[in-house]
């Protein structure tokens, strides 16, 4: 796969708009299919990218959009996830390689597993950046930058004053195995054995979901 990508976004509303914005704006290569004609007029005006007129769901409107040359299909719509599901499924049979994301609005993701590479749930997500703000403006601490894998989530905290390990050294502090400090927010610091966690300070912690309150403790106290 080249550094450049070429990714077909079936879906130009708010979801799939901005996705399409962003890759854009990182140099890849994209291809939206909406099927509303004012939205098409729209995006066309909106950044550098190739807007289709019709409906993703058709496979002779997949095949104009270039599928055999494409990395990626995401399917993005806001009918529903057997929509964009069955998206992909059509994608997959014009172009066996092509990778698949479909977003979801509800459920498990393990429910789709095998059925597309990667699901996308924008409520889930924008209930994460909600609740860090609401965590922000409350000075509580804790946020969740990513949750990296279903098992791993990287936090950012801020260490409390009376906090275990405050005033510390990262060699002197016994975390729980399955927790790394990854960064030092305030200080732009790497960590290193000598990197002392300072009250007030912000650090970035990858852990491990079971571990993350034994993790919160000593850093919040």
């Amino acid at each position: 796969m080249s550094a450049d990508l070429r990714v077909v976004i079936v879906g130009g509303h708010h979801v799939g708009h901005h996705a399409a914005r962003h890759l854009s704006e990182r140099g890849h290569d994209v291809v939206t299919v909406e099927k509303d004609r004012e939205r098409v007029e729209f995006l066309s005006d909106q950044y550098d990218a190739t807007v289709i007129h019709g409906d993703g769901g058709r496979r002779s409107i997949l095949e104009q959009a270039g599928l055999g040359r494409s990395d990626v299909v995401a399917a993005l719509t806001g009918y529903g996830a057997m929509t964009n599901i069955g998206i992909c499924t059509v994608a997959r049979d014009i172009a066996p390689d092509v990778g698949t994301v479909a977003r979801i609005d509800h459920g498990d993701r393990d429910e789709y597993a095998g059925l597309v590479d990667r699901v996308v749930y924008p409520e889930e997500l924008a209930a994460h950046a909600a609740t860090n703000e609401i965590i922000h403006v409350a000075d509580g601490g804790v946020r969740t930058i990513e949750a990296v894998t279903g098992d791993l989530t990287l936090l950012e905290l801020t260490v409390a004053p009376d906090a275990p390990v405050a005033g510390r050294a990262l060699r002197d502090v016994a975390f729980p195995r399955g927790a790394v400090v990854v960064a030092g927010r305030d200080s732009n610091q790497l960590p290193g054995p000598e990197m002392v966690l300072e009250p007030g300070y912000r650090y970035v912690v990858a852990v491990r979901a079971d571990i993350s309150d034994e993790v919160v403790r000593l850093l919040r106290g």
